[in-house]
């Protein structure tokens, strides 16, 4: 009997298969930022929206540089700062790749993953595997822990025949 087809990695994991629902995204949003003693204003909006209609992981720089394309830019302090709020207020994950940037992704009704980074290319590869789930549940239960967060980075070297320096790797 033949195997199955091994299914290519997705961009992301949407809970169920469902994303959020972004005027309820919105609205949540909009509580934290005013909780803050700040308004909504439209530069945090339009920026929420983009960063929810990305599904990719992205820096600070590059949303900066979307906007900055645009026919109304954003400021890099803006993007800066309204990136800490969604960071803060768990609408976005702030990830540590390697090479002094930070990722951000956005995690609202996504389910938990982890990353491959490659070292040459800095293509990032999202996976999910229950026996690294498994073993985590029994590793807690063993040392009397009950999981907050997890969060595995693999860094490794991809195969792709147009990753920059796989000729040159020892």
């Amino acid at each position: 009997m033949a195997e199955p087809a091994k299914k290519k990695p997705a961009t992301h994991f949407p809970h169920d298969g469902v994303e959020p629902d972004f005027v309820g995204v919105e609205k949540s949003f909009e509580k934290l930022v005013r909780s803050k003693g700040l308004k909504l204003t439209s530069q945090r909006r339009r920026i929420l929206k983009k960063v929810f209609s990305t599904h990719e992981h992205f820096t600070a720089e590059d949303l900066h540089e979307m906007f900055r394309r645009g026919r109304d830019p954003i400021s890099r302090a803006t993007v800066y700062r309204t990136l800490g709020l969604l960071v803060e207020g768990r609408f976005l994950e702030c990830h540590e790749f390697g090479a002094d940037r930070k990722f951000y992704e956005h995690v609202l009704g996504h389910d938990r993953h982890d990353h491959i980074i490659c070292l040459d290319c800095d293509k990032i590869m999202e996976f999910q595997e229950p026996r690294i789930d498994e073993l985590q549940t029994q590793l807690l239960k063993n040392y009397g822990f009950s999981l907050e967060r997890h969060s595995l980075k693999v860094f490794a070297r991809c195969q792709r025949e147009d990753c920059p320096d796989r000729d040159k790797r020892p």
